[in-house]
């Protein structure tokens, strides 16, 4: 059964009448920095799908007049996909708490609303950065099993740069490590989040190698810093969500969130004198090129 927050319920002016997707997308740019950045598609089934293939590798390419034109089979591409997550949160305020006025607020149910909309945020976040497993779910036991989608952690496994669990310091060296292993596999990763521990840390380097520059205002609004590296200018996000001792590098270009339900505000049924209200949405993470990523791990 569902947790229900006391004392709230919905925003019935954008709630009733259009999904919540955007709102869900902008309510927290600053701490949700990478679900606000990565772009949107959809999907039409539980399990998601698309295809990776390889572009290929460079050869030496000369040949003498008159040659025989030779052709190559293509490859055989990849089938991905990972298994879409239902979010739920409700919210409840009585029938009188709605209508009584109140210090700082006109509505109750406005207020919560906005609220549980960005708690919503921070769960698809949190998924994102955290979520190390995927699962098809079970509705033959009791309780039945969620379906849970795969974050980054699943699915970036050809370049984890550790140490067998045994913690180091997180120098420019080890940044430019997990970034040449994607440049080595044809990626151009542009971004590497991380917390707060690894992030003060990286400010130190060097007595102030980043430097700081606004953020595009259409993906998020905080102010980011940059850093020179061997294979360009890195952006650096600052995310609570980020494991310990880890830095994610990722091109965001390849990695979308689709759904397959808009997040939307839905009426329960009126069993007392109170209004209950969900927000409820289905999505997954899509995963496009995960050997143009790295996880750079046991740093400190």
């Amino acid at each position: 059964m569902a947790d229900y927050i006391s004392g709230s319920n919905t925003y019935v002016a954008v709630g009733n009448k259009e999904d919540l997707n955007p709102v869900i997308t902008n309510i927290a740019p600053d701490d949700t920095p990478l679900y606000s950045m990565i772009g949107s598609t959809s999907c039409t089934a539980t399990y998601h799908e698309w295809l990776e293939d390889d572009l290929g590798e460079a050869q030496s390419n000369a040949y003498a007049e008159g040659f025989t034109y030779a052709t190559t089979k293509p490859g055989t591409r990849t089938r991905l996909g990972n298994y879409t997550q239902i979010m739920e949160r409700g919210y409840e305020v009585t029938d009188t708490q709605e209508v009584v006025q109140k210090h700082g607020l006109t509505s109750e149910m406005a207020y919560q609303m906005a609220k549980c909309a960005k708690l919503i945020a921070f769960d698809c976040e949190k998924a994102i950065m955290e979520q190390s497993s995927k699962s098809a779910g079970d509705n033959t036991s009791n309780p039945p099993t969620a379906r849970q989608m795969g974050g980054i952690p699943y699915w970036i496994t050809s370049h984890v740069i550790s140490n067998s669990g045994t913690l180091r310091d997180f120098t420019p060296d080890l940044l430019n490590d997990a970034l040449q292993a994607c440049f080595n596999s044809g990626g151009h990763p542009g971004t590497a989040v991380m917390g707060g521990a690894l992030k003060r840390t990286m400010s130190s380097w060097n007595g102030g190698a980043l430097r700081t520059l606004d953020a595009d205002a259409s993906k998020i609004t905080q102010r980011v810093d940059v850093f020179e590296s061997d294979f360009g200018v890195i952006k650096v996000l600052l995310d609570r969500f980020t494991p310990a001792n880890k830095v994610y590098v990722l091109d965001p270009s390849l990695w979308k969130k689709a759904t397959l339900r808009p997040f939307k505000t839905l009426d329960l049924p009126k069993t007392s004198d109170s209004i209950r209200k969900v927000i409820v949405g289905e999505w997954t993470l899509e995963a496009r090129a995960e050997k143009a990523n790295a996880i750079l791990a046991d740093v400190q």
